[in-house]
């Protein structure tokens, strides 16, 4: 035997092992810690790659007894349905023409959702069947009742006569609201998580939010005090950190905003409700490091008095090499944006107004 062919056989053999050693050293990889002993969750996260991925489990999969989201073969089938340039073509000329006159409209290159790699077939995990509860008997009731209140209306567009609280916190560039801010958009996916004693804190892209969430035991505020995205209380359960959020003000919404609603639209409820938080709104979190650049983060949403049973949603956050910083949101730039919206609306009401004057 030559030495060459010993070479060629030494690699063949050392290319053929390389798999397995992977997969051992993934197996055996944990969860680095901080200088005082807790599982190191901090760095720059992002869900972008997620983008594009329906919101529960299609029917056409169900159809086929597909249970697990991370199923490789229709993984594979979903990869290659996004990657085709026709279908690409055609998403973007679908964001071009929804985009319009919409609070966060733009052109199709500023989007950060058009080459999505993904993870997940679908994104809610329980109950089983990937899909969300139905609505109470009473929220049903309001769903309709906000419908009828806002047909015709889009959520950049106050009823007659109302003021800013008529529009959503979002477009009034307040908060994106709180699991919502997780599903993926067509910008601003980024996540920037800090870690102190006694303490997490996690920065959102999103209008610049930062959570910072206690984990000495302390109780929650008491429940006459209510805040945008909530008042969380963390916990650790090994290398998992567990966060429960109660104390939503009625004024926010936790499901509804610019991308949540598109994603949202198979629920069959999207647009018929607003969604907003009130006193019985729990949020449990988990964030668990799956790998050096993985965390997987799951959201269990029990609302009572919206939907029938709890129900619970989940999906990767991740870190490139690439990874972007998280830069100015700037929302309306120069805060000019609600000054024009209600100066038109008013403009509008006063030209309906001279009109049925006229006649």
């Amino acid at each position: 035997m030559t030495c060459r062919i010993l070479v060629a056989l030494c690699a063949a053999a050392i290319m053929a092992l390389a798999p397995a050693a992977a997969a051992a050293q993934a197996g055996n990889w944990s969860a680095p810690r901080t200088p005082w002993g807790d599982p190191d969750l901090q760095g720059q996260w992002a869900n972008m790659l997620e983008a594009q991925t329906p919101f529960e489990r299609p029917d056409e999969l169900a159809a086929r007894g597909i249970t697990d989201p991370r199923n490789p073969e229709a993984l594979s089938e979903a990869q290659a349905a996004v990657d085709d340039p026709e279908n690409q073509r055609v998403f973007e000329e679908q964001i071009d023409a929804a985009g319009g006159r919409g609070t966060g409209a733009g052109h199709v290159h500023w989007y950060e959702n058009l080459a999505p790699r993904k993870n997940r077939l679908w994104f809610v995990v329980d109950p089983p069947d990937g899909k969300v509860p139905p609505l109470t008997p009473e929220a049903q009731q309001r769903a309709a009742a906000t419908a009828a209140a806002r047909e015709g209306l889009g959520d950049d567009e106050p009823r007659a006569g109302r003021w800013t609280e008529d529009l959503s916190p979002l477009v009034r560039c307040i908060t994106r609201g709180l699991p919502a801010v997780y599903i993926p958009g067509a910008y601003n996916n980024n996540y920037q998580i800090v870690q102190s004693p006694g303490y997490v804190t996690i920065l959102y892209e999103w209008m610049h939010e930062a959570r910072v969430i206690p984990l000495d035991g302390r109780p929650h505020l008491p429940s006459q005090v209510r805040q945008w995205i909530g008042d969380p209380r963390g916990r650790w359960e090994g290398d998992t950190l567990v966060v429960e959020t109660t104390n939503f003000t009625h004024k926010t919404d936790y499901l509804a905003g610019f991308s949540s609603r598109e994603v949202l639209q198979d629920i069959g409820v999207a647009g018929e409700t607003d969604y907003r938080a009130d006193e019985d709104l729990t949020l449990v979190e988990r964030f668990t490091p799956a790998g050096p650049n993985t965390i997987d983060w799951s959201v269990t949403i029990e609302k009572p008095g919206t939907w029938t049973r709890p129900w619970t949603f989940s999906m990767p956050l991740t870190r490139e090499d690439t990874q972007e910083w998280i830069y100015e949101f700037a929302c309306h730039e120069g805060n000019y944006g609600i000054a024009n919206i209600l100066s038109g609306a008013r403009a509008q009401e006063a030209a309906a107004r001279e009109a049925g004057a006229q006649r």
